[in-house]
């Protein structure tokens, strides 16, 4: 029976899915990458936010008192160990998202398209941040992309991890299997929120008010919006922007503005990317704001 050891990991961490599962990636080898993997003898697993990349080994555990060093076991990955060049080879990997609004919560470090890359990065930690870099205008994939009879959109970004030949085969035979993992960071985009307020509610006078905030602070302010969804209605939008979660966290509650400040709603519904519009700021820029509407 073929015996795996682990090679290397990939992680994909986003604030957006902060306590939640995450998003579905998808990872493609390109075509070089998967001649690579079948000339290795490698396997891909895909796992919950990344992919795992296993070798297959003939090494058996041999006992200590034939065998002290793993080094020297005469097996075949042993022999292609020693004999090792120290050529680079790149295992480079297309990544898709199945959620189409990944671009209205991603704050790209890099404007798309994009490669996460740990080359020129230290290789001596279990944990490795890998680095972004820009595409270049000629080697940007397709918007439609064929590979083995099947047909993908154009990736959100691609990885490239370059190894030795010597690291690869070495992985093999070493006593410590520890797979080095290559993390990629994921920042979420801080949109403004916007409480559209329309009914008996839009006559009143009515603040927010952030109950996170720390004691003796106000927290995430809320002022009138000059743009409002109707004549008779009323809005209110945060003068800060706030990261988007997928659960957010925030605990808005509205009262009536005044010394008594009567609760009118315990707690206010959060935004959501599903409804994304645009504001006018105070130097005429548009911009973008999370509607949250509420008749009442």
């Amino acid at each position: 029976m073929a015996r795996f050891v682990p090679l290397f990991s990939i992680v994909i961490e986003h604030d957006f899915f902060a306590g939640t599962p995450g998003a579905n990636w998808r990872f493609t080898p390109t075509p070089q990458c998967a001649e690579l993997e079948k000339q290795y003898c490698l396997l891909l697993r895909p796992v919950d936010k990344g992919l795992e990349m296993w070798r297959e080994s003939d090494a058996a555990s041999p006992s200590p008192d034939t065998v002290q060093d793993l080094h020297v076991a005469d097996t075949r990955d042993a022999v292609l160990a020693r004999n090792a060049e120290d050529k680079a080879l790149c295992f480079s990997y297309e990544v898709r998202c199945d959620d189409p609004q990944l671009s209205f919560y991603t704050d790209w470090p890099i404007t798309p398209p994009l490669c996460f890359s740990n080359e020129g990065l230290a290789q001596d930690a279990a944990l490795v941040k890998l680095q972004a870099s820009a595409i270049p205008t000629s080697s940007r994939p397709e918007t439609v992309r064929r590979h083995e009879g099947f047909q993908f959109k154009a990736a959100q970004f691609s990885i490239n991890i370059f190894l030795s030949e010597a690291e690869v085969l070495n992985q093999a035979v070493q006593k410590d299997r520890i797979s080095r993992c290559y993390a990629i960071h994921l920042k979420s985009k801080t949109i403004r929120w916007k409480y559209f307020f329309t009914g008996s509610l839009a006559r009143k006078k009515m603040q927010i008010v952030d109950l996170d905030a720390n004691e003796g602070q106000t927290g995430i302010v809320f002022e009138a919006s000059t743009q409002t969804a109707t004549d008779s209605g009323f809005a209110l939008i945060s003068q800060t922007a706030i990261p988007m979660q997928y659960r957010p966290v925030q605990q808005f509650q509205l009262r009536e503005a005044g010394m008594a400040g009567k609760v009118l709603i315990k707690r206010l519904p959060n935004a959501s990317v599903n409804k994304i519009g645009k504001e006018r700021g105070p130097d005429g820029q548009n911009l973008l704001v999370a509607e949250i509407y509420i008749h009442q």
